[in-house]
């Protein structure tokens, strides 16, 4: 089931947030960074004030089963004008366990549909360019390759590409229900 987020969804998507990232960045960011973010505390903390103070009401979804959250996407207005787009996917994150089951579809589609309901037609995600799974993702959905960055954390250098949407209507919805877990 895709559903908005509630502010009591906080804990359960901090802890699936930093599971997310123990499955999917080891080794591709740095490793202060891989600490900080798989910190189930710190991400427990971070959702309470994101959800307390959402960038865009309405904004976070989340994917869930018999109870549990398996994913999340944000969606806001862009924050930086060199994306060139009036929104931005600001979090889209599934646990492996969850993937390849059309919840990533899902999600995408209801950010989406909540930006285009703000008036904004086209977005921009920002992907690691060691994420090859993710960039993937953004391609088979109609995203394509925009600006690249390179961001330093401490003397580790980090590239990433923003994926952009040039037309969020032609996202096309979510498929028949996901498929559910084994």
């Amino acid at each position: 089931m895709i559903r908005p987020a509630t502010r009591a969804d906080a804990p359960a998507i901090g802890e699936m947030h930093a599971q997310a990232w123990v499955e999917t960045y080891p080794g591709l960011v740095p490793a202060a960074l891989f600490e900080e973010m798989t910190d189930p505390a710190r991400r427990r903390a971070a959702w309470a004030r994101n959800l307390a103070e959402p960038l865009l009401e309405g904004g976070t979804f989340v994917a869930e089963e018999a109870g549990a959250i398996l994913g999340f996407i944000s969606v806001c207005r862009a924050r930086d004008a060199a994306l060139g787009t009036g929104g931005e996917v600001s979090g889209l994150y599934l646990l492996r366990r969850a993937q390849r089951r059309g919840l990533g579809q899902a999600l995408l589609a209801a950010g989406a549909a909540r930006l285009l309901a703000e008036g904004l037609t086209d977005a921009a995600a920002w992907v690691l360019d060691a994420n090859h799974q993710a960039r993937a993702f953004y391609v088979a959905t109609g995203a394509v390759p925009g600006i690249s960055q390179t961001g330093y954390h401490g003397e580790t250098a980090v590239s990433e590409t923003a994926y952009v949407w040039r037309d969020l209507s032609c996202i096309p919805p979510a498929r028949d229900p996901p498929a559910p877990l084994r």
